[in-house]
């Protein structure tokens, strides 16, 4: 009966830490999404902010578990849109991993000419 109330402990203990972690990569893409869409931004800032949010010093998700995500930003019409793709696995083995894709966008910020 213990080994069960322990399993159900960890189970829903790892289930929790990937909701977090869910949640520091949807932070994470957002704000890369919005540093892209700058009026000088590009993708490739997009992108290597996503990363420092996410496991830069004092990041979301640090260690092991955000190591299989990847962050990738690319300029769609008006929009800068930001995705990470990877895995987050279970802490028991046997347990498929859970997969990640999730997308941020933020509107470009157009130039605007001075009147003259």
């Amino acid at each position: 009966m213990v080994f069960i109330a322990m399993t159900l402990l960890i189970l829903v203990s790892n289930a929790v830490a990937i909701q977090y972690a869910s949640g520091a990569v949807r932070t994470a893409v957002d704000e890369a999404a919005r540093v892209g869409a700058r009026l000088d931004g590009l993708p490739s800032e997009c992108q290597d902010h996503g990363m420092d949010v996410l496991r830069g010093r004092g990041g979301l998700l640090r260690g092991t578990m955000g190591d299989s995500i990847e962050i990738s930003c690319v300029v769609v019409g008006s929009a800068m849109v930001a995705t990470a793709t990877g895995e987050f696995e279970w802490w028991f083995g046997g347990v498929p991993p859970i997969s990640v894709d999730i997308q941020g966008r933020s509107v470009v910020e157009p130039v605007v000419e001075a009147p003259p």
